[in-house]
């Protein structure tokens, strides 16, 4: 199957464009007959194609990908045109059609032949990478309960929760991420430009540094001589732990130890709590049942061990066992979101406790960013503030030996 650009006029005869796959321009040609449009022009088409090297559909975009506001708008629209009546494939045609940014009308008409060919709403998501296994899992369980706008809705919601969080966590790191920028600039400055004065002048009047200051002055000397050097001893053992990381071994030993780390435990735990039951009031609310439901946060949940928790509870769930003792029982989620869970359980109302789990811990998040920044602060003050405060007697020192030799 190929790809083609067609140019043709419809009954109005006003002219239309778009692309259709077919095995050959006959085929393809009858197909645009079949809808009552007259052939003008036609012509093989390849998206993201250069110079004959063409991209599958999942890497179309390349650096012209679709954006987080593209893909929120493509959420709400979905959910829109489909409770308006439109069918899944109306509703992705009309987008294409409507749309001015050729990367998003070729992504809808990339969906779009997807369904045709078969696939489900879901899995056609899941062949691209900046849908989240967060939103295929939720359509899929909105497509198999027959409530798939409610859900598109819910997942735009639930995506402006979490980015809204990210953005209160980036705005409350600008202010030490510059503190700690200009301290540092400040430092390099002042071993890097001032003190060598003082170096060419004690080597001038036949005096050598003192002791202290000569080290801090060859560790500058090294610095500017070596500079690729430098940046290879700094940068490449932070290189190694992010490559290390990507790997299934550094990701399975960086989920167990973070665990172990008092505050990043205590930041990753809340993080996971406040997704995992958001998650769980979205998709119980909406009619999903709490085993599937559970499936879909293990999903979701970043840690391998809160996957592997939420594994173990929707096997439990389906021996009949209770999901809040099951969760209890591991020491991972807090023993209050658990507590309340399971009075959920006993009332019937999980989907409306776990939203007040996630309103509590979504706020216990913020509470402890907010105090950790507040302590970020002063330490960076603090660590420049010594550091300088060195370089600068490191200084005087320098000048009261001058003084002392002209006396």
């Amino acid at each position: 199957m190929a790809l083609f650009k067609y140019t043709a006029l419809n009954k109005n005869n006003v002219v239309t464009e778009g692309v259709l796959e077919g095995a050959d321009k006959d085929s393809v040609v009858k197909g645009l007959m079949a809808q009552g449009l007259r052939p003008l022009e036609l012509k093989s088409y390849r998206a993201g194609a250069t110079k004959g090297f063409a991209l599958p559909d999942c890497m179309h975009f390349g650096r012209n990908r679709i954006n987080r506001h593209q893909i929120d708008f493509f959420t709400k629209q979905v959910a829109l045109l489909l409770n308006a009546g439109l069918s899944l494939d109306g509703a992705l045609r009309v987008m294409k059609d409507s749309s001015r940014n050729d990367v998003f009308r070729e992504f809808c008409g990339s969906m779009e032949r997807k369904l045709k060919e078969g696939k489900s709403f879901s899995q056609a998501l899941s062949d691209y990478p900046y849908f989240s296994p967060m939103y295929v899992n939720i359509a899929r369980a909105g497509e198999e309960g027959g409530i798939l706008p409610a859900m598109l809705l819910k997942i735009s919601q639930y995506q402006a929760t979490f980015h809204e969080l990210k953005q209160f966590i980036v705005s409350a790191s600008i202010y030490p991420l510059i503190l700690l920028l200009v301290g540092v600039l400040a430092i390099i400055v002042l071993i890097t430009t001032i003190l060598p004065r003082f170096e060419v002048l004690f080597e001038g009047m036949g005096q050598q540094l003192p002791g202290h200051v000569a080290v801090m002055m060859a560790v500058a000397a090294f610095v500017s001589d070596n500079i690729i050097v430098t940046i290879l001893l700094f940068f490449g053992p932070i290189a190694f732990v992010v490559w290390y990381l990507q790997t299934p071994g550094g990701r399975s030993l960086y989920h167990r130890k973070a665990l172990k780390v008092p505050v990043l435990s205590s930041f990753i735990c809340e993080l996971e709590t406040t997704r995992i039951f958001r998650t769980l009031e979205v998709l119980v609310n909406n009619g999903v049942h709490l085993a599937t439901a559970l499936r879909i946060c293990s999903g979701i949940a970043v840690n391998e061990k809160f996957q592997q928790l939420l594994n173990r509870a929707t096997e439990a769930l389906k021996e009949g066992q209770r999901v809040s003792t099951k969760l209890k029982g591991e020491g991972l989620l807090p023993d209050l979101a658990v507590d309340l869970l399971s009075i959920g359980e006993e009332s019937g109302k999980v989907g409306e406790v776990c939203g007040q789990i996630a309103d509590h811990y979504d706020e216990e998040l913020r509470n402890r960013i907010k105090r950790l920044i507040s302590l970020v602060e002063p330490v960076f003050i603090l660590t420049i503030a010594l550091v300088a405060g060195y370089v600068v007697i490191s200084m005087l020192s320098v000048i009261l030996s001058i003084n002392d030799i002209a006396g």
